[in-house]
């Protein structure tokens, strides 16, 4: 069960990555036909390179109250953000709010920059929305990279 639902975990987080990725290059190629972002402009919200998570670990340890090496060894030890959100007497819907507010306002800074139109970001929140339960459930570490083969 737990694989199944990290699987599709996973498989949501690749498609909004995806999304993010997406909307970056088409904004970056401002219909010149070429997909390719500077350095400097990004694919998606937060600084160059750090992608769709930019402000996620911050949001996260900023709402529950703990540091972010903190909320990275409890992750590493097989703690859930539910189980810490719970341990630090915070709601998890109060968690989950944070975290979509943390997408949002990375989001709308991407929007503000030109790198994603106010429709991409709809539509990426959209789909982040039903997978913040996942997200918060999940133990261990946030995966990196494609999905494992099934």
């Amino acid at each position: 069960m737990q694989v199944t639902i990290t699987r599709r975990m996973v498989a949501g987080i690749v498609a909004v990555v995806a999304l993010v990725v997406a909307g970056g290059a088409i904004a970056a190629s401002n219909g010149s036909g070429s997909a390719t972002a500077s350095p400097k402009q990004g694919c998606g919200p937060g600084p160059p390179g750090a992608g769709l998570h930019a402000g996620f670990p911050a949001a996260v340890a900023s709402y529950l109250g703990v540091t972010k090496a903190d909320l990275r060894t409890a992750r590493e030890n097989g703690t859930s953000l539910a189980q810490l959100a719970t341990q630090q007497g915070k709601s998890v819907a109060g968690l989950e709010q944070a975290i979509y507010n943390a997408a949002k306002s990375d989001l709308d800074k991407a929007v503000a920059a030109g790198r994603i139109t106010s429709a991409q970001e709809t539509r990426m929140l959209s789909g982040l929305q039903p997978h913040l339960d996942d997200m918060v459930n999940s133990t261990g570490p946030p995966p990196l990279g494609p999905p494992p083969a099934a």
